[in-house]
């Protein structure tokens, strides 16, 4: 064999097992799976059920009931949970930004974590795109639904936002709506004549408006102008408890509950903008971990660029400050009856997808929540939010019969332990099983 001859095959081998790394098809299954002798937590209430049988024809639940009174049906592909494991819905990060390289493989780290639905909220035609390819099972992935550009108008990010036109607005929802954006994000600062017509028009148009509260404005604004929902808790700092002050926390709190409003808390953001600012020797060490060692390398390189670690140093008590008056604000708002989800910011330095929701599910409790209510976060609460206010055709977060068939199987309980959601045995997406060993695979990248 000539030499030329021997580069080109070991070109075309190398090719190969790139490709190998980079895709992970789904493969045919069986139409019917049955789940049998499993705990089941359904997230309508805090009681698991008891050595069920869970039958899933092709993408949905189609029947629930105890082991012994269920037929499995002839050629069935069987999970058996032999009367010790617990099976959850899948659970939703309702704060992702999918835009950065990388994102067709490094989204199966949220199967890998049994995240099952993501909402983007920074929007383009990659993301369209990623968005496709999941659908069409092109790639694996979790369901997408995603918000447009942030802040509809680039401008009403800059100084000069009070320049934005009502039309201008106006046009930019109808363009993003027409482009198949899910929802929109509202970002940056606007005029109340400008947030109110946006608000106005994203209604008229059926389109969803979540995010910030614009930073010009104060929430108590928001609200009566009629924001639903928030993407960050640090929000409420910024623009309404500016001092800090815990009494007016439970005040608001009453008044934001009294309006059905949603909060996605995202401590899991700040926690991470609280250990690195103005301390890049935090991010040094994270990069080290063996841990970080076996994430995606497009989410190692965020990690290097570590958005905090250069702030100025003497900003940390504030930073300090502003993260721990998190969790009164997350807590009375709880308590009060404000709706809470789950969302992460990923793909944000040191927020891993995929875990770091989890680790956000257990931060939930440290402000109060118990574990029903911190899983029911991330799982029966976003179903409801979805279903309301982006797509009335899709039903998720509980297992029920005709619910999409997105489910977690667990070794134990994790009401008991919130720890064990980081130990899948399996996650079924969209109908289709994926074991364990499956689970593995997915985050390999080399």
């Amino acid at each position: 064999m000539n030499k030329i001859n021997y580069l080109v095959i070991m070109v075309s081998l190398l090719w190969g097992c790139a490709n190998n790394a980079q895709t992970f098809k789904i493969t045919e299954q069986e139409s019917v799976k049955a789940f049998i002798n499993v705990h089941v937590l359904t997230m309508e209430d805090s009681i698991p059920k008891m050595s069920q049988t869970v039958l899933v024809k092709n993408d949905k639940i189609i029947s629930i009931g105890e082991s012994k009174d269920i037929e499995i049906p002839v050629g069935a592909k069987i999970v058996d949970g032999k009367h010790t494991k617990y099976l959850i819905p899948g659970l939703t990060d309702a704060h992702v930004h999918l835009g950065h390289k990388g994102s067709e493989e490094w989204i199966r780290a949220y199967i890998n974590s049994g995240i099952t639905t993501v909402l983007n909220l920074g929007g383009s035609k990659k993301v369209l795109k990623l968005r496709e390819k999941v659908k069409n099972k092109i790639i694996v992935g979790p369901d997408i639904y995603t918000a447009g550009r942030g802040g509809v108008v680039r401008e009403l990010n800059r100084k000069n936002f009070k320049e934005v036109s009502l039309s201008k607005i106006e046009e930019r929802i109808i363009e993003d709506k027409e482009k198949g954006y899910d929802f929109i994000k509202i970002y940056g600062q606007m005029t109340i004549p400008q947030f109110e017509h946006m608000l106005k028009i994203a209604k008229r148009e059926g389109v969803h408006a979540m995010g910030h509260i614009p930073r010009n404005l104060t929430a108590d604004e928001a609200l009566r102008i009629g924001q639903k929902s928030i993407a960050h808790t640090e929000e409420f700092i910024y623009t309404q408890f500016t001092e800090f002050d815990e009494q007016e926390v439970i005040d608001f709190a009453a008044k934001a509950a009294e309006q059905d409003i949603w909060l996605t808390a995202n401590m899991i953001a700040y926690e991470k903008i609280e250990q690195t600012w103005g301390k890049p020797q935090v991010m040094d060490s994270i990069l080290k971990s063996p841990h970080t060692k076996r994430l995606h390398p497009r989410i190692k390189k965020i990690y290097k660029e570590d958005w905090y670690g250069s702030r100025d140093v003497k900003s940390r008590p504030y930073i300090e400050k502003v993260y721990k008056f998190h969790f009164p604000i997350v807590k009375h708002f709880h308590k009060a009856g404000v709706n809470i989800l789950v969302g992460t910011d990923t793909a944000f330095p040191a927020a891993a997808p995929g875990e770091s929701a989890i680790d956000e599910v257990k931060n939930l409790t440290k402000a109060g929540l118990s574990n029903y209510e911190a899983l029911k976060a991330g799982t029966a609460n976003a179903g409801v939010y979805i279903n309301l206010f982006i797509d009335n055709n899709y039903h998720v977060g509980k297992i029920k019969e005709n619910y999409t068939a997105h489910m977690v199987l667990l070794p134990s309980n994790p009401l008991q332990n919130l720890e064990v959601l980081k130990s899948p045995e399996g996650v079924m997406l969209r109908g289709h099983w994926f074991n364990n060993e499956d689970l593995k695979k997915m985050i390999q990248w080399d």
